[in-house]
């Protein structure tokens, strides 16, 4: 048994993905500082000199906005992988280069909940009590305990948004604690911080919630990570991860494949 639990089929199918918009989707565009401000670092083709060029842009480039983004995406597929490979070294022996080379991702075709629905969700969507709430990365939460799920969540290198409000059903919605991205498989996961376990309001709240979730076709342990607490018990960091990633486990069986198989 590995240390967090977390299989490598989800390693492997991670790393495919991410060494793959590394190195052959997104452009090699680096944040920088020019006097002190933020700046956008790239090389391009200098038809001249006969080679490559060094630039540098600023705000005041009109392009500023684009390389931004193009600069952002590339920092986060960099620290999506150097969480990933430390991850890795901890759960696992061996190259995940070499063992990925024997494997292939097969990403979602047909479960609605893809990459394009998480591009229609919105942070902080739904509306709640703030008078106990805490901030994280600039984040208004509900609870500390919601903080650690998203400090977990982080740690494993995986994007999320809080606090979601998708549509259930013909007059229901459901707001999810932590809509997870992941896109290598093009699919969203979510995760649950239950840290009101020993309240009979709070049991009762998330029962309708669950059934609301079953409607939908998303079930606990294969879609949705449930992360249990209350006034006796709390997970340890790791303990979190490895809730988590029972549902990473569950869709990477799903996707990543052996190449003979």
């Amino acid at each position: 048994m590995n240390r967090d639990g977390i299989s490598k089929e989800f390693f492997i199918g991670r790393y495919i993905y991410l060494k793959d918009q590394l190195e052959n989707k997104l452009p090699r565009v680096y944040f920088t500082r020019v006097h002190g401000h933020e700046a956008v670092s790239f090389r391009i083709w200098d038809k001249e000199k006969g080679n490559l060029v060094r630039r540098r842009v600023t705000e005041k480039n009109p392009k500023w906005n684009k390389y931004r983004e193009l600069a952002a995406k590339r920092a986060k597929a960099e620290d999506q992988m150097k969480k990933l490979m430390a991850l890795w070294q901890e759960n696992h022996k061996g190259s995940l280069d070499m063992i990925a080379q024997g494997y292939v991702l097969r990403p979602n075709a047909d479960n609605p909940y893809n990459t394009e629905f998480w591009e229609s969700l919105k942070d902080c969507a739904n509306t709640f009590p703030k008078d106990r709430a805490v901030k994280y990365n600039g984040i208004v939460m509900r609870s500390l305990f919601e903080t650690e799920v998203a400090q977990a969540l982080d740690n494993m290198g995986i994007e999320y948004k809080y606090d979601t409000l998708i549509r259930a059903g013909l007059n229901e919605f459901i707001s999810p604690d932590f809509s997870m991205n992941l896109p290598e498989f093009n699919r969203c996961g979510f995760t649950e911080a239950m840290g009101g376990l020993s309240n009979l309001n709070y049991l009762s709240d998330n029962v309708d919630k669950y059934r609301k979730y079953l409607n939908m076709g998303l079930y606990p342990n294969r879609d949705i990570a449930m992360v249990p607490a209350d006034m006796d018990y709390r997970p340890e960091p790791d303990t979190i991860i490895r809730m988590i990633a029972v549902i990473l486990d569950s869709m990477a069986k799903q996707y990543v494949f052996r190449k003979a198989d």
